[in-house]
């Protein structure tokens, strides 16, 4: 993208490009409080009914079943060209980033955002260096936006926004540290008020029942005291809303960054080099469900929905019938007295009745539960399993007609072909982020490694044209079944030794079991050769004259 080269044109520029990537924030911000409480409490955000939320624990088992953060390793991938010398730093290296990418919580990071992908559709990791230590965090989609929303992939997007808040103090703080020539004028400029809850704080009254309306109106309001739960978080402190805007600048080859305060007020405007990655961009988008034409993807809590509801119409209408049956109406003759008493003694333990009227008589009207009330609600569970391909063998269930543990493995593997095809599409974000990550480690770390042969080295020594990839597929436990098997038949084999064994297994303890591995084998090799050394020589046989003329 071509940038004014007048200096006092930036500043409409810019926020000419911020209003375009945000255009359809407001709207997106809609659909995502109507998925986030479908998600966390099973209903829309104004009703107040007591339900069994299916959808959550569906995403919950479904997310387990995409990633596990314990279990996933990563493999680094040098080109074939490099030196066996540059090939030799591949093992530490590779244990480095495994070891860095936990302690720094970026595995926990990635499992909260690919959980709420599934509600959101969509979920962006920003990855920021902050004293040589990297720090992962989420980044919700209706604090972003993009150019092109019909144009997939961020690295494809001329410019994109990012939305966040920060404390009116931080702010001065931050530029008086720097300092900032403009800080006086800045901080006059921008705007700071607390920070509005998402999706409105107050409950919504959507219906009044009116009985009288002359001379004063009378009626009863849908309010209920018992509000659910928002898991919203609110803040008093006075924010300031600001946005850094990324946008591709031709001249320089690279993305650039410009910090702007709430209303358009440019704080910073420089190249992305020298603050991240040069030719690279700090954001990694999670979507397990991409569409090839929308930038943001397809939620699965939006396709959810619709089961959902039939399951709360019914789950109500069997509770209408339990609370019918545990206090059923009642039809009564002959009775004199307050028809109000009557009702309470009758709901009353030991209650008593008394008619001086002959042929006085009292029926319950209990209703008779329906036989397939219940099976409807199992069929619609049914149908959250079907709609998003878990079958009843890959959540744990037992499956009629399975005759052994080969057929069911059988059945586990080619039922999960759905789950496997969306588990590689998550895969290949996360070996996206865990590129990056690397990158990250070695351009702003300098902890000393040490390579096969024993050589001391620094990951910027590291070559450049390195790729990392997921290690036999450990993101996922749908694969790790196959992997395990796969190891044993390569070691039954003898492709691999033993100490490749403990590498492709996932075991605690794999560090101090490959040491005791090396003394086990130093052990045996040393009674090899005794057992070699006390072995009598073998006798002198007759030559074999078979065949001689």
């Amino acid at each position: 993208m071509k940038l004014p080269t007048k200096h006092d044109e930036l500043p409409a520029f810019y926020a000419d490009l911020v209003k375009k990537c945000g255009v359809t924030r407001e709207e997106r911000k809609k659909n995502y409080n109507v998925w986030r409480s479908y998600f966390l409490n099973g209903a829309a955000p104004v009703t107040q009914e007591n339900i069994v939320n299916k959808i959550y624990s569906h995403i919950d088992q479904l997310t387990a079943l995409m990633y596990s953060g314990e279990t996933t390793r990563f493999s680094v991938d040098v080109s074939v060209s490099e030196s066996d010398l540059e090939k030799g730093k591949i093992g530490a290296a590779q244990h480095y980033l495994n070891e860095n990418w936990h302690l720094s919580n970026t595995d926990l990071v990635f499992g909260q955002a690919m959980q709420w992908s599934f509600c959101y559709a969509t979920m962006l990791i920003k990855m920021r260096v902050k004293s040589s230590q990297i720090e992962p965090f989420c980044v919700e989609p209706h604090d972003f936006g993009v150019l092109r929303e019909d144009v997939c992939g961020l690295d494809r997007q001329e410019a994109f926004c990012h939305w966040y808040y920060i404390a009116e103090s931080q702010l001065h703080r931050d530029l008086a540290s720097i300092p900032h020539p403009r800080m006086e004028q800045i901080m006059k400029a921008v705007t700071a008020t607390p920070r509005p809850m998402e999706g409105g704080g107050n409950q919504v009254i959507d219906q009044i029942v009116t009985s009288q309306s002359q001379p004063n109106m009378i009626g009863n309001v849908n309010f209920s005291l018992d509000a659910l739960n928002k898991y919203r978080p609110v803040v008093d402190e006075k924010l300031v809303q600001m946005c850094e805007l990324y946008v591709f600048d031709d001249e320089i080859g690279d993305y650039r960054i410009v910090t702007m305060a709430d209303p358009n007020t440019v704080i910073f405007d420089r190249p992305l080099k020298g603050l991240f990655i040069p030719k690279d961009q700090p954001f990694i988008q999670v979507c397990p469900n991409p569409l090839y034409d929308y930038f943001w993807g397809a939620s699965e809590v939006d396709k959810l929905i619709p089961l959902q509801n039939m399951r709360n119409i019914r789950q109500g209408q069997i509770q209408h019938i339990l609370e019918l049956q545990a206090r059923p109406p009642k039809f009564g003759s002959g009775f004199n007295g307050s028809i109000d008493e009557i009702a309470d003694t009758l709901d009353t333990a030991a209650g008593v009745i008394a008619a001086d009227m002959p042929g006085a008589k009292m029926e319950s009207l209990a209703p008779q539960m329906p036989e397939d009330l219940y099976k409807e609600i199992r069929e619609i569970d049914q149908m959250f399993e079907e709609a998003s391909g878990i079958t009843n063998v890959i959540s744990g269930k037992g499956e009629s007609g399975v005759r052994s543990q080969g057929h069911a493995a059988n059945l586990a593997r080619l039922g999960s072909s759905r789950a496997k095809k969306r588990a590689l599409i998550v895969e290949d974000q996360l070996e996206k982020l865990a590129t990056t990550f690397m990158k990250l480690l070695k351009a702003y770390t300098k902890d000393r490694l040490r390579n096969e042969s024993g050589e001391v080295f620094i990951l910027d020594q590291f070559p450049d044209d390195f790729i990392v990839k997921v290690d036999a597929h450990s993101n996922s436990p749908i694969f790790q079944e196959d992997q395990r098997e796969l190891a044993f038949e390569l070691f039954k084999a003898k492709a691999i030794d033993r100490k490749s064994l403990l590498e492709l297994l996932d075991v605690p303890m794999k560090e101090l079991l490959k040491l005791r591995l090396t003394e086990i084998e130093a052990a045996e090799q040393k009674a090899k050769e005794a057992e070699a050394a006390a072995a009598p020589p073998p006798k002198p046989g007759k030559p074999n004259l078979k065949g001689v003329p």
